[in-house]
């Protein structure tokens, strides 16, 4: 279920809801999960696309946090402006923007499209790097002051793999794994509990990166099924079948969880949370 960084940010926006009568939106989906996210549009927290699309009343900051030049926007416009930005990831906006002003080359190991990096990307105060394979690396200059950080919800494998080829190169890196915790501890129970059933339920939203994560290790150990909610089961997934893991990811609300549990109960499986 949630992970404290979404959790707090749903609640930030509920309870912003209910202290303000002026219209309230979101910059993109608080959230990585749309069910999630059609809740809190129903209760009057509506995403949209950019900070341009907001004539007056309050934004809220998403977890993944925003491009610095939106929140000037917002601040130029006035509007009242919440940060629901996860902590892990004001971290390494910190840390990104810190490393830059001592005139590192900043990579990021993550994924270029991802929310989360773009906002990374705006802290730096001169060009930075994506790296989302170890083969983007070879195209690196020799001579650079390199220092390296990740996107919060990368792979720890991939983080690694990508490192090992990034010290191969520049022996004086400096190496930050901002992985967050939260994460990195869902991966070791996805891999724990992967290696000891038949079949594993993953519940989370198909955007969600910590959960794509979840997915990929998962798939290398049994079978695994990528769900959004419980009308996606399909019990023949689980013809012959003696244990079946249901893992979710940080994003996946507890109600979500609930009915997954719920169509799963009184089913003759071992299976495990």
């Amino acid at each position: 279920g949630f992970c404290y960084g979404v959790k707090k940010a749903v609640e930030l926006a509920e309870k912003t809801y209910a202290e303000n009568s002026e219209p309230i939106y979101s910059i993109g989906p608080l959230i990585h999960n749309r069910f999630e996210v059609q809740r809190l549009s129903k209760i009057g927290i509506k995403p949209v696309s950019s900070v341009n699309k907001v004539k007056k009343g309050t934004i809220i900051i998403r977890t993944h946090g925003i491009p610095r030049k939106h929140v000037s926007e917002a601040k130029k416009k006035k509007l009242n402006i919440i940060d629901a930005t996860c902590p892990f990831v004001k971290r390494v906006q910190h840390l990104v923007k810190e490393l830059s002003k001592k005139n590192f080359y900043v990579l990021i190991i993550g994924e270029k499209e991802h929310p989360e990096v773009k906002s990374l990307i705006s802290y730096a105060e001169k060009p930075v790097k994506i790296i989302e394979s170890i083969n983007e690396i070879r195209g690196l200059s020799d001579g650079k002051k390199i220092a390296v950080v990740s996107q919060t919800t990368q792979s720890l494998e991939k983080f690694n793999h990508i490192i090992k080829g990034i010290k191969s190169k520049y022996k004086n890196a400096k190496i930050f794994n901002t992985i967050c915790t939260a994460a990195l501890e869902r991966q070791e129970e996805a891999e724990k509990i992967a290696r000891e059933v038949d079949v594993v339920l993953i519940i989370g939203g198909r955007n969600s990166a910590n959960t794509a994560r979840l997915v990929d290790i998962c798939k290398k150990h049994t079978i695994t099924y990528h769900i959004e909610s419980a009308e996606e089961i399909n019990d023949r997934w689980f013809d012959n079948v003696h244990s079946i893991g249901i893992l979710a990811g940080a994003s996946t609300p507890k109600w979500i969880i609930d009915a997954v549990i719920s169509h799963m109960k009184g089913k003759d499986w071992l299976w495990k949370i």
